[in-house]
């Protein structure tokens, strides 16, 4: 029986599966501990064969499942999820790589600390940094552990996000993940912005290790950095079946104010930046849709104490833009200036 169950959702990534696979199979904690569970999701290249030559030379610690239909990395990990047998689960993207210690160490945090999942740092990389620049291999393991013992514990990392909304940074209890039905949606990007807000209204403890494991490819090819696709509008829906399931499993009655603002900080604000940075011309019509959808929602946001307190003041500028009329050549004033602000500051 493996201790660690990583699904890797792959699709059309025949350039970059080896390297993700190597950095796999290299770690520290012994891949007789591993379950490499990779998902071709109806790639067009050459992925498929790849991995069956994966599966091949590794039939003991690596299971392969092909999909004839796309389902996004959503589907690919609720399905990963589904079969895995470790009792922790990993999550990692097929063009990204991880350091060799990554899943010994992450692990052993998660039983010193006795949490639910655990986060390490991660990296933003092009592919050609020097590993030696990066992560020192001689600092010392420190990892700060997080307890939600009372209601103002949760609304803090609600409104604070303190335990991010990516998926593949982190360890976690498999029993923590099915017991409280945290999942995925399917056929969505940003899928993880749904899974990352369940984490934060289950967990009870977590703990976040403080160096930097996990490799994160600056790919230009990838799904959220390509230009001028319809599926960077998918957060719309994303957001409302967030919105949906929260609301279902009771939540809006205690954390009502901290909800709302967690639904502008993953909705309205993200989606706004993407507006800016992932299409050639701004899509005047949709921002207006995308204030008519916030404004559903939260049609009170100024009363909410966290955009005052709680916001970047680029960001405040942005949150003023629901309540002013906007004409198509002011906004792009603002596109303008928002996009060099990030071009400065990164």
């Amino acid at each position: 029986m493996p201790l660690i169950s990583i699904i890797i959702p792959c699709y059309n990534v025949e350039n970059y599966i080896m390297r993700c696979f190597e950095s796999l199979k290299n770690q520290t904690i012994g891949i007789e501990n591993l379950e490499l569970i990779f998902i071709d999701d109806a790639s067009t290249d050459h992925t498929w064969e790849i991995l069956s030559q994966i599966e091949a030379d590794y039939p003991q610690n690596v299971v392969l499942t092909h999909f004839e239909e796309n389902q996004r990395q959503g589907g690919a990990r609720n399905f990963g999820l589904s079969i895995a047998k470790g009792e922790y689960i990993g999550f990692v993207d097929a063009d990204d790589w991880v350091e060799p210690e990554m899943y010994e160490v992450m692990h052993r945090v998660l039983f010193e600390s006795d949490s639910d999942f655990v986060n390490c740092r991660h990296i933003r990389d092009n592919g050609k940094q020097n590993k030696n620049q990066i992560l020192s291999e001689n600092a010392p393991l420190v990892y700060t552990p997080i307890v939600i013992s009372s209601d103002d514990d949760r609304r803090r990392i609600i409104v604070e996000n303190t335990l991010g909304h990516v998926v593949w940074d982190k360890l976690y209890r498999k029993s923590f993940l099915l017991d409280n039905a945290i999942d995925f949606p399917v056929h969505l990007t940003y899928e993880d912005i749904y899974f990352g807000s369940l984490l934060s209204l289950y967990v009870t403890r977590a703990a976040i290790v403080e160096r930097a494991y996990y490799h994160y490819y600056v790919n230009p090819s990838s799904t959220v950095l390509k230009k001028n696709e319809k599926y960077h509008l998918d957060i719309f829906r994303v957001n409302e079946l967030k919105w949906e399931a929260i609301k279902e499993r009771g939540f809006f009655e205690k954390y009502g104010e901290e909800l709302r603002f967690d639904f502008l900080m993953t909705l309205y604000l993200p989606c706004f930046k993407a507006l800016c940075m992932r299409y050639d011309n701004f899509p005047y019509p949709i921002f207006l849709e995308l204030k008519k959808k916030t404004l559903q929602y939260i049609p009170d946001y100024t009363a909410i104490s966290y955009c005052q307190t709680n916001v970047p003041e680029i960001y405040q500028l942005i949150l003023s833009l629901l309540k002013l009329p906007v004409t198509e050549s002011e906004l792009l004033q603002v596109k303008n200036a928002f996009c060099a602000y990030f071009r400065v500051t990164g």
